[in-house]
């Protein structure tokens, strides 16, 4: 799941074909009967896949009991696992990198000078590729799980095989390449060579960058991946198709260079489009709603044609005339193309270290996309300097990786995730989303793992790939009950493990807990760590604690390899119709939890239940189940679920537990988190018990790592009509009395239905006051509420929200008692708790300081919002009322913002 672990299976993968390329196509050449080495190879490789289930076991043992990377650090264990790898991967892909040499000896022809036939035989071969690809991410893999695929992709190659084997009868005698007159080579072998590794290496790069870019808008699942793969190969398939078209034609370096000018300049054209891309994405979504799958799937195949296939298509030009240049005709065709086969994969390699290592966390996703352009320009030149064609694409190219680029519009709006909804369409609201989105950005980077972004449009809320994966407060329900819920049911917890960093609440409420020694948290992510420093004042400070311990890489195979006990662990992945995080939802992965165990713990498993169907609940429910027998179900927030998994029956000693929550940290949290300030109260977030559990489990099937029902299936149904609420949950529950746990001791029952029953949070004090007309003792009450709010983060949103409003409306009718409402809105308040609004408000208390007249107050209280202004006429016409009074520089800049709103008010998105 690690991009560590990922670069060795590329490394070694790509490694493989060229190796095979190399040193296989010398071997072909020379081969008197080319077809019939190439079934041969087909048949190896057939038997080689057809073991690899069996290698795959074995290396999983090997390596699991070296300790991985937490026993041997990072560095052995990345050697090791390439080593381990390389007994999987190594002898299948050295034989088809011997496949393409050898068919295309067997198909060149001495008339054919320019290697033509190479150019369909390349296309064909990845256009199957792209068929393998769509079926294996959209049907095979979901319906028959990993190896039932691999042995149908070796049934595959068993039939290739012997389909060559026919034609191989017919197979002529091929006279050796030593009795062949050599023939010369159109351009610098050298620089030939040189080139493929270029193209190789910008080719990969812009691999990485398009998964990273793309996430945000389409979604971030399997099919998201496999859907780029397939857009990229079907563009170098139909490229290296489109090559054969040249009738009578030869390579020449000039023209290469043109192929690569041009490849840098549709690389760089989805660059200059920037947020637009992210518009039409936005456009395309409702395709879902109305055709399901298959519509969002359009949608998606739309956006990843765009960016992805003219700069593949341009790319699968080159290959076929790269070894046209190297020689022309039949005579050294299989050295040619294995050579420059080996040099194309190398530079791969290269650009998927540099990139997944070095130039994504670096230079950034968008850096990375620019410099991929430079080094295709730089190519361009090198290979044909004085052609003006190539000049002119190299220079347009230069000039579009200039522009804006992609913003964090693009990268942190959740529009692949469906999370994005607009009352109407207009150039206007599509405008006001961008620049909301840019202005409440507060940080974004790039990670080795992924793209973050720390957001504070409401509060601190952190964004991974697009799709914010946690709010500091919003989300405190889960994140600090997600620990203390099973830290509490246990009878003397000193050991916990977490899995995932994020706002750093669960470790660190855990952390605090006085009987707590250690906590582990298991973090795929550093750039991370970053988010729990901002998040310090919901998170106890965690960072700071030394009681916890972070540590770096994939937290399943930290779990399958650590030989430490814990008697909690508490798991809050991402949600799992994201590619690669259900894996930590898998049989495999609770049994290796499960042993990491000490009698009596306790596994929490945080589950969303929103945007998730009855049947994707169940898979869940079956796949815990099948390790953990006691399963009981807690609600931490409207739409998060916590599986709280045992192996023996808990029993809820009633005596114990009011005397855990009467003290801290427990009682701040069930307080903060829950408002709740009693036994009863913390008890009204169980949702159902064992009973429910096995019930929802009974028919359906477990996830495991050989099938992801959960990945592929939650991927499929995500954002249909057919969702799963948790009051049907709790309403199966009480119908079989199993709507509370098992109890040692008396509750009030009827306090826990009260609890239970959502209640709307009581006016605040300031509400009540400014209801009755008290201007004056509503400004102190104000005051009193946001001076608290700076250092409290738990304060009520929609009670701030309200009283922010009251402050602005205030100000307006008292204007004296503006400047102290200023005064206590100059701060910000803690976690970032509703940010963008109490900037408005100060900026609208600002106005009142001196009315009708623009004042300092009001310029600085504009600040903020200069990098992503509200696209709405009141604020655009009153600061450009301000700037024009004061004569500020920016007073151009607001007319035209202020004009160009006007010309587009309530016009569709299309005019």
């Amino acid at each position: 799941a690690s991009t560590l672990a990922s670069a060795a299976v590329l490394a070694v993968f790509m490694g493989g074909l060229g190796a095979g390329g190399l040193f296989l196509g010398r071997y072909a050449e020379r081969h008197a009967r080319p077809l019939a080495l190439y079934a041969h190879l087909e048949l190896a490789i057939a038997a080689s896949a057809a073991l690899t289930p069996l290698l795959i076991v074995l290396v999983r043992r090997l390596y699991l009991a070296t300790g991985g990377s937490a026993a041997m650090g990072m560095p052995a264990a990345t050697l090791l696992r390439l080593a381990l790898t390389l007994l999987v991967l190594g002898i299948p892909t050295v034989l088809m990198g011997g496949t393409m040499p050898a068919a295309a000896r067997a198909i060149a022809t001495r008339e054919d000078l320019g290697r033509r036939e190479l150019g369909t035989l390349y296309g064909l071969n990845t256009l199957g590729a792209v068929t393998g690809t769509l079926l294996a991410t959209f049907i095979l893999l979901e319906t028959f799980g990993n190896r039932a695929t691999l042995w149908l992709a070796a049934l595959a190659n068993v039939l290739v095989a012997l389909t060559a084997l026919l034609l191989a009868r017919r197979e002529e005698q091929a006279t050796g390449a030593t009795e062949e007159e050599a023939t010369a080579s159109t351009g610098s072998r050298r620089f030939v060579l040189a080139a493929a590794a270029a193209v190789g290496f910008a080719f990969m790069l812009m691999e990485l960058v398009w998964y990273r870019m793309l996430a945000p808008l389409l979604g971030g699942t399997t099919f998201t991946f496999g859907l780029i793969l397939a857009m990229a190969l079907l563009g170098i398939g139909l490229g290296g198709v489109a090559y054969t078209l040249r009738k009578n034609a030869v390579a020449t370096a000039s023209a290469f260079g043109l192929t690569c000018a041009l490849e840098a300049l549709l690389l760089a054209i989805p660059y200059a489009l920037g947020d637009r891309l992210a518009v039409l994405a936005l456009l395309l979504r409702p395709l879902g709603a109305g055709l399901g799958f298959g519509g969002y799937l359009a949608g998606w195949a739309a956006i990843t044609f765009v960016v992805v296939f003219p700069t593949a298509f341009l790319s699968g030009l080159q290959f076929p005339m790269l070894v046209s240049l190297l020689g022309r005709g039949r005579p050294g065709v299989a050295t040619d193309l294995g050579m420059a086969y080996a040099w194309n994969t190398a530079g791969s390699i290269a650009g998927s270290i540099a990139g997944g290592f070095g130039l994504l966390p670096i230079l950034s996703a968008t850096g990375t996309w620019r410099a991929a352009v430079l080094v295709l320009v730089v190519t361009a030149i090198a290979a044909s300097r004085r052609s003006v064609a190539v000049v002119a694409a190299a220079i347009l190219a230069v000039l579009a990786i200039c522009a804006t680029g992609p913003t964090a519009a693009w990268r942190h709006t959740p529009i692949g995730a469906g999370r994005v909804e607009l009352e109407t369409l207009t150039r206007n609201s599509v405008e006001n989303l961008l620049h909301a989105q840019r202005r409440t950005t507060v940080w974004e980077v790039d990670g080795v793992e992924s793209s973050l972004a720390l957001a504070d449009a409401d509060g601190y809320a952190f964004i991974v790939n697009g799709k914010s994966d946690g709010h500091a407060t919003v989300d405190g329900g889960t994140q600090v009950m997600g620990g203390l819920v099973p830290a509490a049911l246990h009878p003397d917890p000193r050991r916990a493990l977490v899995v995932g960093l994020g706002t750093g609440s669960t470790a660190g409420w855990l952390g605090s807990i006085p009987s707590m020694e250690r906590v582990d948290v298991y973090e795929i992510e550093p750039a991370i760590r970053r988010i729990a420093a901002a998040c310090v004042d919901v998170n106890r400070n965690v960072l700071a604690n030394p009681k916890v311990h972070v540590a770096y890489g994939d937290a399943r195979e930290l779990v399958l390899t650590n030989r430490q006990h814990y008697d909690i662990i508490s798991s809050e992945p991402s949600n799992p119709y994201r590619a690669g995080i259900a894996s930590l939802m898998t049989v495999e992965f609770y049994d290796g939890a499960a042993r990491r165990l000490a009698p009596g713990g306790i596994f929490a498993q945080f589950l969303q239940a929103y945007e998730i169907d009855s049947a994707t609940l169940r898979v869940v429910y079956a796949t815990l189940g099948s390790v953990f027998p006691n399963v009981e179900t807690w609600e931490t927030k409207r739409g998060d679920l916590l599986l709280v998994g045992s192996m023996q029956p808990v029993t809820y000693d009633v005596a114990r537990l009011r005397e855990r929550f009467a003290q801290e940290p427990y009682r701040s949290a069930a307080r903060n988190v829950w408002r709740a300030t009693s036994l009863e109260g913390v008890l009204a977030h169980y949702a159902a018990g064992p009973a429910t559990a096995l019930a929802l489990a009974s028919d359906a099937r477990a996830n495991t790592d050989d099938r992801a029902v959960l990945e592929y299936g939650f991927a499929r149904t995500l954002g249909n009509n057919t969702l799963f609420q948790v009051d049907e949950l709790r309403a199966f529950a009480r119908r079989n009395a199993d709507e509370l746990p098992r109890l040692s001791g008396a509750v009030d029952r009827a306090a826990i239905d009260a609890a239970r029953r959502e209640t709307a949070e009581p006016p605040a004090p300031a509400e009540v006051l400014w209801r009755e007309g008290k201007a004056e003792e509503t400004a102190v009450a104000l005051e009193h509420a946001f001076v608290a709010a700076r250092s409290d983060p738990w304060s009520n949103r929609e009670g701030m929200l309200r009283a922010l409003v009251i402050a602005g409306e205030v100000a307006v009718a008292h204007p004296p008692l503006a400047a102290r409402l200023h005064a206590a809105l100059a701060k910000p308040f803690a976690a970032g708790l509703v940010n963008d609004a109490r900037q408005l408000a100060l900026l609208q208390v600002a106005t009142q300081l001196t009315p009708g007249r623009c004042n300092a107050q009001v310029v600085a209280a504009l600040q903020p919002f200069e990098h992503g202004v509200p696209w709405n006429r009141a604020f655009l016409r009153n600061r450009l009322t301000c700037y024009e009074q004061l004569g500020h520089p920016r007073a151009a800049a607001a007319r035209k913002d202020y004009e160009q709103l006007m010309k587009h008010e309530s016009a569709p998105l299309g005019e």
